[in-house]
């Protein structure tokens, strides 16, 4: 038997397991499934409404198991069913055992801490571009002084930054200067060029509405790093 870290035992009772007086869970493998279709259907009736957390745990050991997959998902979605879907006795176990050792349990144990210094705040900040990371924040930090002077860094400068690739100086450049979303861009360039006064050429109304997009973008990054 593979329930190993976590006390357990035996008795009569509908479900086939119950971790905590509102969660239970159903077994059920896919090849005793595909023999007996009707079986799952009779369990779930039996269940009633008496557990607030109600999991199908499924046992994937059949290779063609895509239809039969498939129905389980929108079997569990209709009677409020959380289908968990194992590829072993061993790992449908481990899903057992770690409901049961999280009763009762709020989730602050698995929620990221909150930073709380500005070293780290930087690196959080940084760090949600793609490929930067905490080295790459420090570096940046000890090159420039301060995030304000970071975001106002052109790429040239940016690429000075030791272990700073091209690829990692491009993706850092876009995301403090490029806009978030292409609509809203083109809608604000829009509101821009209807409040400025004509000119000739078309440059003037497009460097204000990159401005605008630039200052956004340092907006959210610093509410980001304070919040």
């Amino acid at each position: 038997f593979f329930l190993r870290n976590v006390p357990f035992a035996y008795s009569k009772m509908v479900p086939d397991y119950i971790m905590s007086p509102s969660r239970c869970a159903l077994f059920l493998s896919c090849k005793y499934h595909n023999l007996y279709p009707n079986y799952i259907h009779r369990r779930i009736a039996e269940l009633k409404t008496d557990f607030t957390l109600r999991i199908l745990l499924v046992l994937v050991d059949v290779e063609d198991n895509a239809n039969t997959l498939l129905f389980l998902n929108k079997l569990a979605v209709v009677n409020n069913l959380t289908l968990l879907l194992a590829w072993s006795a061993e790992e449908a176990a481990r899903y057992l055992e770690t409901f049961k050792a999280f009763d009762g349990k709020d989730a602050s144990s698995i929620q990221k801490r909150e930073q709380t210094n500005f070293v780290d705040q930087m690196a959080d900040v940084v760090c949600s571009v793609r490929s930067v990371n905490k080295t790459d924040s420090a570096q940046l930090l000890t090159q420039f002084g301060s995030f304000r002077a970071i975001v106002a860094a052109s790429m040239d400068e940016l690429s000075l930054c030791q272990g700073m690739g091209e690829k990692k100086v491009k993706r850092l450049h876009d995301a403090f200067h490029k806009p978030f979303s292409s609509r809203a861009a083109a809608k604000r360039r829009k509101q821009v060029t209807e409040t400025t006064t004509p000119v000739v050429e078309g440059s003037t109304a497009t460097s204000t509405a990159e401005d605008l997009d630039l200052t956004n973008s340092i907006a959210i990054f610093t509410c980001h790093m304070h919040a």
